[in-house]
């Protein structure tokens, strides 16, 4: 077995799960509704306050799908069989990601109706669409990383889903006004770099920042670093 029959394995126990549809489904509905509400109530039609509701949709959503990725192997000790096969524990925590990352693209294609509506009747351009939905594809890299990590860590895919979940509410918080009201000002420029929203708010505004692009990077690759190196102490 290689990485890619293993990412293809963790792919099918998804697809082949109606649990998975299920998700996916309401991750979209969930958007799309949130959304909707705001033009019929508030009469808010932009594309940027569209993408602005997915980080927090992903607050939940991704915790939900990557809890059970480490956590259930570790408890039904199906981990120790992963370990067995001839892949490394890299290929391993990089089956897993990718698993997760493109259920993330699915769940992210079933709101496409919006966007599209957008360009027709808002006369947006496509690549200002693409580049929004480029930020939310970085912010999800971040969270998978982020949820992994914590699925490492323990048996219980409550425990993971509830670690990552304050977690990441934690990196959304950061540039939240009510932590802006107690934090001086010199904190809160130094708190504020490390939230997603910060660096998100370029894409959603058709820019794509190269410091924006290296912290999703470097906050990806560090939990993911993070992540192996759990892993290898289990030999």
């Amino acid at each position: 077995m290689n990485m890619i029959t293993l990412f293809k394995k963790e792919l099918r126990y998804y697809l082949n799960n109606p649990i998975g549809y299920i998700v996916l489904i309401l991750f979209a509905t969930t958007i799309n509704f949130l959304y909707m509400k705001d033009v019929f109530i508030i009469g808010s039609v932009s594309v940027q306050s569209f993408f602005s509701l997915i980080p927090w949709i992903f607050l939940v959503f991704i915790p939900a799908l990557v809890m059970r990725s480490l956590a259930e192997e570790k408890r039904l000790n199906t981990i120790e069989i992963l370990f067995t096969l001839p892949v490394s524990k890299l290929q391993i925590m990089i089956a897993k990601f990718l698993t997760s990352f493109v259920l993330v693209c699915i769940g992210l294609l079933l709101t496409a109706s919006v966007p599209v509506t957008f360009i027709f009747l808002l006369h947006l351009s496509v690549p200002e669409i693409l580049t929004g939905y480029m930020g939310c594809l970085l912010v999800a890299c971040v969270f998978i990383s982020i949820s992994l990590f914590f699925s490492s860590l323990t048996k219980s895919q409550v425990v993971s889903f509830l670690f990552s979940l304050v977690t990441l509410f934690i990196f959304l918080g950061i540039s939240s006004e009510l932590l802006s009201s107690v934090l001086p000002k010199v904190a809160q420029d130094i708190l504020i770099y490390f939230s997603p929203i910060y660096h998100f708010q370029n894409f959603i505004k058709g820019i794509i920042d190269l410091r924006s692009l290296y912290y999703f990077i470097s906050i990806t690759v560090l939990f993911l670093f993070l992540t192996l190196i759990r892993l290898r102490k289990r030999d």
